[in-house]
Protein backbone atom coordinates (compact mmCIF):
# COMPACT_ATOMS: atom_id res chain seq x y z
CA UNK A 1 0.00 0.00 0.00
CA UNK A 2 1.30 3.43 -0.86
CA UNK A 3 0.46 6.98 -1.82
CA UNK A 4 1.50 8.23 -5.21
CA UNK A 5 0.46 10.43 -8.09
CA UNK A 6 -1.30 8.58 -10.86
CA UNK A 7 0.05 7.71 -14.28
CA UNK A 8 -2.73 6.34 -16.55
CA UNK A 9 -2.55 2.64 -17.37
CA UNK A 10 -5.14 0.84 -19.40
CA UNK A 11 -6.60 -1.98 -17.40
CA UNK A 12 -7.29 -5.27 -19.08
CA UNK A 13 -7.90 -7.58 -16.14
CA UNK A 14 -11.49 -8.21 -15.07
CA UNK A 15 -12.74 -5.43 -12.81
CA UNK A 16 -15.42 -6.65 -10.38
CA UNK A 17 -16.67 -3.10 -9.69
CA UNK A 18 -19.72 -2.01 -11.73
CA UNK A 19 -19.76 1.58 -13.03
CA UNK A 20 -16.20 2.04 -11.70
CA UNK A 21 -15.71 5.63 -12.92
CA UNK A 22 -19.32 6.75 -12.29
CA UNK A 23 -20.02 7.50 -15.95
CA UNK A 24 -23.43 5.78 -15.96
CA UNK A 25 -26.10 7.94 -14.34
CA UNK A 26 -29.88 8.29 -14.35
CA UNK A 27 -30.24 12.06 -14.77
CA UNK A 28 -28.49 15.43 -14.43
CA UNK A 29 -30.64 16.64 -11.51
CA UNK A 30 -30.12 14.26 -8.58
CA UNK A 31 -26.94 15.28 -6.71
CA UNK A 32 -26.60 12.09 -4.68
CA UNK A 33 -24.43 9.11 -5.49
CA UNK A 34 -27.56 6.97 -5.99
CA UNK A 35 -27.72 8.68 -9.39
CA UNK A 36 -24.78 6.45 -10.40
CA UNK A 37 -26.56 3.08 -10.14
CA UNK A 38 -25.73 0.71 -8.47
CA UNK A 39 -23.62 2.92 -6.13
CA UNK A 40 -25.16 4.27 -2.93
CA UNK A 41 -24.35 5.55 0.57
CA UNK A 42 -25.89 5.57 4.05
CA UNK A 43 -27.74 8.88 3.73
CA UNK A 44 -27.68 9.78 0.05
CA UNK A 45 -27.42 13.54 -0.45
CA UNK A 46 -26.95 14.49 3.23
CA UNK A 47 -24.58 17.29 4.21
CA UNK A 48 -21.00 16.65 3.24
CA UNK A 49 -22.05 13.31 1.83
CA UNK A 50 -21.38 11.42 -1.37
CA UNK A 51 -22.26 13.79 -4.17
CA UNK A 52 -22.30 12.84 -7.85
CA UNK A 53 -20.46 15.37 -10.02
CA UNK A 54 -20.82 15.63 -13.81
CA UNK A 55 -20.56 18.38 -16.49
CA UNK A 56 -24.29 18.05 -17.23
CA UNK A 57 -25.37 18.95 -13.68
CA UNK A 58 -27.57 22.04 -13.27
CA UNK A 59 -26.48 22.63 -9.68
CA UNK A 60 -23.21 24.66 -9.73
CA UNK A 61 -22.09 22.83 -6.58
CA UNK A 62 -21.94 19.47 -8.40
CA UNK A 63 -20.71 20.48 -11.86
CA UNK A 64 -17.41 19.31 -13.37
CA UNK A 65 -14.74 20.58 -13.35
CA UNK A 66 -15.65 23.67 -11.24
CA UNK A 67 -17.97 23.60 -8.23
CA UNK A 68 -19.26 26.66 -6.36
CA UNK A 69 -21.61 27.06 -3.42
CA UNK A 70 -20.12 30.08 -1.67
CA UNK A 71 -16.67 31.52 -0.96
CA UNK A 72 -15.92 28.76 1.55
CA UNK A 73 -17.32 25.88 -0.51
CA UNK A 74 -15.80 25.84 -3.96
CA UNK A 75 -13.36 23.56 -5.77
CA UNK A 76 -11.93 22.50 -9.13
CA UNK A 77 -10.80 19.14 -10.49
CA UNK A 78 -10.77 17.39 -13.87
CA UNK A 79 -11.82 13.71 -13.77
CA UNK A 80 -9.24 11.02 -13.38
CA UNK A 81 -10.89 9.45 -16.44
CA UNK A 82 -14.10 10.00 -18.35
CA UNK A 83 -16.43 12.84 -17.34
CA UNK A 84 -17.64 12.14 -13.80
CA UNK A 85 -16.52 11.48 -10.25
CA UNK A 86 -18.00 11.45 -6.74
CA UNK A 87 -16.98 13.00 -3.43
CA UNK A 88 -17.21 12.02 0.22
CA UNK A 89 -16.74 14.03 3.40
CA UNK A 90 -14.70 12.59 6.23
CA UNK A 91 -15.49 14.97 9.08
CA UNK A 92 -16.14 18.55 10.16
CA UNK A 93 -13.71 19.66 12.85
CA UNK A 94 -16.28 21.85 14.60
CA UNK A 95 -18.89 19.09 14.73
CA UNK A 96 -19.48 16.88 17.77
CA UNK A 97 -20.67 14.06 15.51
CA UNK A 98 -17.94 12.97 13.10
CA UNK A 99 -19.45 12.97 9.64
CA UNK A 100 -18.80 10.12 7.23
CA UNK A 101 -21.08 9.15 4.37
CA UNK A 102 -19.43 6.08 2.93
CA UNK A 103 -19.97 5.14 -0.76
CA UNK A 104 -20.65 1.45 -1.32
CA UNK A 105 -21.56 -0.89 -4.19
CA UNK A 106 -22.40 -4.54 -4.81
CA UNK A 107 -19.65 -6.28 -6.78
CA UNK A 108 -20.26 -8.10 -10.06
CA UNK A 109 -19.33 -11.40 -8.41
CA UNK A 110 -18.74 -12.76 -4.90
CA UNK A 111 -15.10 -12.98 -3.90
CA UNK A 112 -13.54 -16.45 -3.85
CA UNK A 113 -12.26 -18.02 -0.65
CA UNK A 114 -8.50 -17.83 -0.23
CA UNK A 115 -7.94 -15.72 -3.34
CA UNK A 116 -5.78 -12.60 -3.30
CA UNK A 117 -7.52 -9.44 -4.54
CA UNK A 118 -6.09 -6.13 -5.67
CA UNK A 119 -8.07 -3.00 -4.71
CA UNK A 120 -7.44 0.44 -6.22
CA UNK A 121 -9.21 3.78 -6.26
CA UNK A 122 -8.06 7.37 -6.73
CA UNK A 123 -8.69 10.42 -4.58
CA UNK A 124 -7.99 14.12 -4.87
CA UNK A 125 -8.39 16.56 -2.00
CA UNK A 126 -11.15 19.11 -2.39
CA UNK A 127 -9.59 22.55 -3.04
CA UNK A 128 -11.29 24.44 -0.21
CA UNK A 129 -11.00 21.65 2.33
CA UNK A 130 -8.75 22.62 5.21
CA UNK A 131 -7.73 19.29 6.70
CA UNK A 132 -6.13 16.18 5.23
CA UNK A 133 -6.11 12.72 6.82
CA UNK A 134 -4.37 9.37 6.61
CA UNK A 135 -5.75 5.80 6.73
CA UNK A 136 -8.26 5.80 3.90
CA UNK A 137 -9.58 2.32 3.26
CA UNK A 138 -11.65 -0.25 1.40
CA UNK A 139 -14.05 -2.49 3.31
CA UNK A 140 -15.52 -5.76 1.96
CA UNK A 141 -18.68 -7.19 3.56
CA UNK A 142 -21.15 -9.99 2.86
CA UNK A 143 -24.21 -7.72 3.04
CA UNK A 144 -25.07 -4.15 2.06
CA UNK A 145 -23.22 -1.51 4.02
CA UNK A 146 -23.69 -0.66 6.82
CA UNK A 147 -24.43 -3.98 8.47
CA UNK A 148 -26.01 -2.02 11.34
CA UNK A 149 -27.15 1.61 11.49
CA UNK A 150 -25.51 3.50 14.38
CA UNK A 151 -28.17 6.27 14.54
CA UNK A 152 -31.32 7.30 12.76
CA UNK A 153 -30.78 8.77 9.32
CA UNK A 154 -32.60 12.02 8.59
CA UNK A 155 -31.97 15.54 7.36
CA UNK A 156 -31.31 16.95 10.84
CA UNK A 157 -28.20 14.93 11.60
CA UNK A 158 -25.20 13.35 9.99
CA UNK A 159 -24.35 9.65 10.07
CA UNK A 160 -21.09 8.16 11.29
CA UNK A 161 -19.79 4.64 10.88
CA UNK A 162 -16.34 5.37 12.27
CA UNK A 163 -14.92 2.82 14.65
CA UNK A 164 -17.48 0.15 13.73
CA UNK A 165 -15.56 -1.67 11.00
CA UNK A 166 -11.97 -2.51 10.11
CA UNK A 167 -11.34 -2.31 6.36
CA UNK A 168 -9.26 -5.00 4.68
CA UNK A 169 -7.22 -2.36 2.82
CA UNK A 170 -5.86 0.67 4.71
CA UNK A 171 -3.31 3.23 3.55
CA UNK A 172 -0.26 3.74 5.80
CA UNK A 173 -0.67 5.64 9.06
CA UNK A 174 0.89 9.08 9.00
CA UNK A 175 0.71 9.51 5.22
CA UNK A 176 -1.95 12.14 4.52
CA UNK A 177 -3.79 12.77 1.27
CA UNK A 178 -3.43 16.51 0.68
CA UNK A 179 -2.83 16.92 -3.08
CA UNK A 180 -5.53 19.11 -4.63
CA UNK A 181 -3.97 19.11 -8.11
CA UNK A 182 -3.24 15.44 -8.84
CA UNK A 183 -5.10 12.22 -8.24
CA UNK A 184 -3.58 10.01 -5.55
CA UNK A 185 -3.73 6.22 -5.48
CA UNK A 186 -5.33 4.28 -2.65
CA UNK A 187 -4.48 0.62 -3.13
CA UNK A 188 -3.61 -2.66 -1.53
CA UNK A 189 -4.32 -6.38 -1.61
CA UNK A 190 -5.92 -8.88 0.76
CA UNK A 191 -7.00 -12.53 1.02
CA UNK A 192 -10.79 -12.99 0.76
CA UNK A 193 -12.84 -15.08 3.18
CA UNK A 194 -15.01 -16.07 0.24
CA UNK A 195 -18.40 -14.49 0.95
CA UNK A 196 -17.69 -10.80 0.39
CA UNK A 197 -19.83 -9.15 -2.27
CA UNK A 198 -20.09 -5.47 -1.16
CA UNK A 199 -17.35 -2.85 -1.34
CA UNK A 200 -17.31 0.36 0.74
CA UNK A 201 -14.75 3.16 0.44
CA UNK A 202 -13.51 6.03 2.56
CA UNK A 203 -12.75 6.80 6.21
CA UNK A 204 -13.54 4.15 8.84
CA UNK A 205 -11.61 5.60 11.81
CA UNK A 206 -12.28 8.04 14.63
CA UNK A 207 -10.54 11.39 14.67
CA UNK A 208 -8.44 10.17 17.60
CA UNK A 209 -7.18 7.29 15.42
CA UNK A 210 -6.11 9.59 12.57
CA UNK A 211 -3.11 11.72 11.85
CA UNK A 212 -4.87 14.96 10.89
CA UNK A 213 -2.93 17.70 9.15
CA UNK A 214 -4.01 21.33 8.91
CA UNK A 215 -2.90 21.41 5.27
CA UNK A 216 -4.56 24.68 4.22
CA UNK A 217 -5.19 26.79 7.36
CA UNK A 218 -6.42 29.81 5.39
CA UNK A 219 -9.43 27.84 4.08
CA UNK A 220 -12.57 28.94 5.85
CA UNK A 221 -14.13 25.56 6.68
CA UNK A 222 -13.33 22.54 8.81
CA UNK A 223 -13.76 19.90 6.12
CA UNK A 224 -11.71 16.91 5.09
CA UNK A 225 -13.31 16.33 1.69
CA UNK A 226 -12.19 14.13 -1.19
CA UNK A 227 -13.09 13.35 -4.78
CA UNK A 228 -13.14 9.65 -5.77
CA UNK A 229 -12.75 8.12 -9.24
CA UNK A 230 -11.83 4.88 -11.04
CA UNK A 231 -12.47 2.10 -8.53
CA UNK A 232 -11.26 -1.43 -9.28
CA UNK A 233 -11.20 -4.82 -7.61
CA UNK A 234 -9.27 -7.53 -9.45
CA UNK A 235 -8.17 -11.02 -8.57
CA UNK A 236 -4.38 -11.15 -8.33
CA UNK A 237 -3.00 -13.59 -10.87
CA UNK A 238 0.23 -15.36 -9.99
CA UNK A 239 3.31 -14.92 -12.12
CA UNK A 240 3.37 -17.79 -14.63
CA UNK A 241 6.24 -19.30 -16.60
CA UNK A 242 6.16 -22.15 -19.08
CA UNK A 243 7.83 -25.44 -18.20
CA UNK A 244 11.61 -25.80 -18.29
CA UNK A 245 12.76 -26.59 -21.80
CA UNK A 246 15.79 -27.28 -24.01
CA UNK A 247 16.66 -25.53 -27.26
CA UNK A 248 19.45 -25.41 -29.80
CA UNK A 249 21.76 -22.36 -29.88
CA UNK A 250 19.97 -20.72 -32.81
CA UNK A 251 16.42 -21.38 -31.54
CA UNK A 252 14.14 -19.28 -29.35
CA UNK A 253 11.42 -20.10 -26.83
CA UNK A 254 8.44 -18.30 -25.29
CA UNK A 255 9.04 -17.86 -21.55
CA UNK A 256 5.81 -16.60 -19.99
CA UNK A 257 2.29 -17.91 -19.65
CA UNK A 258 0.64 -14.71 -18.41
CA UNK A 259 -2.60 -12.93 -19.22
CA UNK A 260 -1.97 -9.29 -20.09
CA UNK A 261 -3.11 -7.09 -17.18
CA UNK A 262 -2.72 -3.67 -15.65
CA UNK A 263 0.47 -4.76 -13.98
CA UNK A 264 4.26 -4.74 -14.35
CA UNK A 265 6.63 -7.54 -15.35
CA UNK A 266 10.40 -7.77 -14.88
CA UNK A 267 12.48 -10.64 -16.29
CA UNK A 268 16.04 -11.25 -15.12
CA UNK A 269 18.67 -11.76 -16.36
CA UNK A 270 18.25 -9.79 -19.56
CA UNK A 271 20.11 -12.34 -21.71
CA UNK A 272 18.77 -12.94 -25.20
CA UNK A 273 15.31 -11.55 -24.36
CA UNK A 274 13.02 -9.92 -26.88
CA UNK A 275 11.78 -7.70 -24.01
CA UNK A 276 12.46 -7.85 -20.26
CA UNK A 277 9.24 -6.01 -19.24
CA UNK A 278 6.77 -7.96 -21.39
CA UNK A 279 4.29 -10.50 -20.07
CA UNK A 280 5.53 -13.27 -22.37
CA UNK A 281 8.89 -12.50 -24.04
CA UNK A 282 10.91 -14.77 -26.31
CA UNK A 283 14.37 -15.89 -25.23
CA UNK A 284 17.34 -16.87 -27.39
CA UNK A 285 20.14 -17.46 -24.87
CA UNK A 286 23.61 -18.60 -25.96
CA UNK A 287 24.05 -20.63 -22.77
CA UNK A 288 21.83 -22.41 -20.26
CA UNK A 289 19.95 -19.71 -18.33
CA UNK A 290 17.37 -19.59 -15.54
CA UNK A 291 15.00 -16.66 -16.03
CA UNK A 292 13.10 -15.24 -13.05
CA UNK A 293 9.87 -13.30 -13.53
CA UNK A 294 8.78 -10.74 -10.94
CA UNK A 295 5.17 -9.66 -11.42
CA UNK A 296 3.66 -6.73 -9.51
CA UNK A 297 -0.11 -6.33 -9.52
CA UNK A 298 -1.57 -3.76 -7.11
CA UNK A 299 1.44 -4.02 -4.77
CA UNK A 300 1.09 -7.83 -4.72
CA UNK A 301 4.43 -9.29 -5.85
CA UNK A 302 4.68 -12.86 -7.15
CA UNK A 303 7.60 -14.66 -8.80
CA UNK A 304 8.18 -17.63 -11.09
CA UNK A 305 11.15 -19.04 -12.99
CA UNK A 306 12.01 -21.12 -16.03
CA UNK A 307 15.31 -22.76 -17.00
CA UNK A 308 16.21 -22.82 -20.69
CA UNK A 309 18.90 -25.41 -21.37
CA UNK A 310 20.99 -24.75 -24.48
CA UNK A 311 21.98 -28.10 -25.96
CA UNK A 312 25.50 -28.69 -27.27
CA UNK A 313 24.69 -31.70 -29.47
CA UNK A 314 22.21 -30.03 -31.82
CA UNK A 315 22.21 -31.34 -35.36
CA UNK A 316 20.73 -29.04 -38.01
CA UNK A 317 17.44 -30.29 -39.35
CA UNK A 318 16.43 -30.55 -42.98
CA UNK A 319 13.29 -28.52 -43.65
CA UNK A 320 11.17 -29.27 -46.71
CA UNK A 321 8.28 -26.97 -47.57
CA UNK A 322 4.96 -28.40 -48.68
CA UNK A 323 5.31 -30.17 -52.04
CA UNK A 324 2.30 -29.49 -54.33
CA UNK A 325 0.26 -32.42 -55.69
CA UNK A 326 -1.21 -30.49 -58.63
CA UNK A 327 -0.33 -27.55 -60.85
CA UNK A 328 -1.63 -25.98 -64.08
CA UNK A 329 1.09 -24.61 -66.41
CA UNK A 330 -1.38 -22.89 -68.79
CA UNK A 331 0.12 -19.38 -68.64
CA UNK A 332 -2.74 -17.74 -66.73
CA UNK A 333 -0.43 -16.70 -63.90
CA UNK A 334 -2.19 -18.93 -61.36
CA UNK A 335 -0.43 -22.06 -60.11
CA UNK A 336 1.66 -22.18 -63.29
CA UNK A 337 4.73 -23.59 -61.59
CA UNK A 338 5.41 -26.64 -59.45
CA UNK A 339 7.86 -25.55 -56.74
CA UNK A 340 9.08 -26.14 -53.19
CA UNK A 341 12.19 -25.52 -51.09
CA UNK A 342 14.56 -27.74 -49.13
CA UNK A 343 16.82 -26.21 -46.46
CA UNK A 344 19.67 -27.76 -44.50
CA UNK A 345 20.44 -30.57 -47.01
CA UNK A 346 23.30 -31.28 -49.38
CA UNK A 347 23.70 -33.38 -52.54
CA UNK A 348 20.11 -32.70 -53.50
CA UNK A 349 18.71 -34.44 -56.58
CA UNK A 350 15.16 -34.18 -57.83
CA UNK A 351 13.94 -36.41 -60.69
CA UNK A 352 10.52 -36.41 -62.42
CA UNK A 353 9.17 -39.45 -64.32
CA UNK A 354 6.19 -39.91 -66.62
CA UNK A 355 3.79 -42.82 -66.20
CA UNK A 356 6.03 -45.07 -68.28
CA UNK A 357 9.06 -44.45 -66.08
CA UNK A 358 10.87 -42.15 -68.48
CA UNK A 359 12.85 -39.28 -66.92
CA UNK A 360 11.22 -35.93 -67.79
CA UNK A 361 13.23 -33.58 -65.59
CA UNK A 362 16.38 -34.05 -63.49
CA UNK A 363 17.98 -31.48 -61.15
CA UNK A 364 21.14 -31.98 -59.11
CA UNK A 365 22.38 -29.33 -56.68
CA UNK A 366 25.15 -29.34 -54.06
CA UNK A 367 23.31 -27.59 -51.21
CA UNK A 368 19.87 -26.55 -50.01
CA UNK A 369 17.87 -24.87 -52.70
CA UNK A 370 14.60 -23.83 -54.25
CA UNK A 371 13.26 -26.40 -56.76
CA UNK A 372 10.91 -25.45 -59.58
CA UNK A 373 9.33 -27.16 -62.62
CA UNK A 374 7.40 -25.32 -65.33
CA UNK A 375 5.85 -28.44 -66.88
CA UNK A 376 8.43 -28.93 -69.61
CA UNK A 377 11.01 -31.61 -70.23
CA UNK A 378 14.74 -30.98 -69.82
CA UNK A 379 14.95 -30.37 -73.57
CA UNK A 380 12.15 -27.75 -73.39
CA UNK A 381 9.17 -29.72 -74.71
CA UNK A 382 5.78 -29.19 -73.05
CA UNK A 383 4.58 -32.22 -71.10
CA UNK A 384 1.08 -33.54 -71.68
CA UNK A 385 -1.60 -33.62 -69.01
CA UNK A 386 -1.45 -36.51 -66.57
CA UNK A 387 0.17 -37.96 -63.48
CA UNK A 388 3.94 -37.51 -62.97
CA UNK A 389 6.04 -39.18 -60.32
CA UNK A 390 9.06 -37.69 -58.56
CA UNK A 391 11.97 -38.75 -56.36
CA UNK A 392 13.69 -36.35 -53.98
CA UNK A 393 17.04 -37.53 -52.66
CA UNK A 394 19.44 -35.63 -50.38
CA UNK A 395 22.10 -35.96 -47.67
CA UNK A 396 21.15 -34.75 -44.19
CA UNK A 397 23.45 -33.09 -41.62
CA UNK A 398 24.45 -36.46 -40.17
CA UNK A 399 25.68 -37.58 -43.61
CA UNK A 400 22.83 -40.05 -44.15
CA UNK A 401 21.07 -40.33 -47.50
CA UNK A 402 17.34 -39.64 -47.39
CA UNK A 403 14.78 -40.34 -50.11
CA UNK A 404 11.22 -39.14 -50.64
CA UNK A 405 8.81 -40.25 -53.40
CA UNK A 406 5.53 -38.70 -54.52
CA UNK A 407 3.40 -37.70 -57.47
CA UNK A 408 1.89 -34.54 -58.98
CA UNK A 409 -1.01 -34.02 -61.39
CA UNK A 410 -0.41 -31.70 -64.37
CA UNK A 411 -3.38 -29.97 -66.04
CA UNK A 412 -3.27 -27.45 -68.87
Amino acid sequence: MMLCCFVPIKQQAQNLVPNPSFEQHTDCINNGISNTVPWNTICNGSAGGCSFLHPCKLDPYTQVPFQFYDACLQSYQVPHSGLAYIEFGSFVMSSIQQENNTPFVKLIDTLKVGKNYCVTYYVSMWNNARYSIDKLGALFTYTAFPIRMPIACNSSNTVSVVGLYTPQVITPAGVVFEDTLNWMEVSGSFIANGNEVYLSLGDFFKQSQHFIKDSYPTNCNGLAEYYVDDVSVEEVQLAMCKNDTSICPTDSVLLGNNISEATSYTWLPNIGLSCNTCANPKASPNRTTTYTLTKTQCKAVTKASITVTVKTDCTPKVTISEIPNVFTPNGDGINDTFNFSIVGASNVSFTIYNRWGNIVKNSTLATHTYISWDGRTTSGEACSEGIYFYTLQYTDAKGDTQKKNGYVSLFR
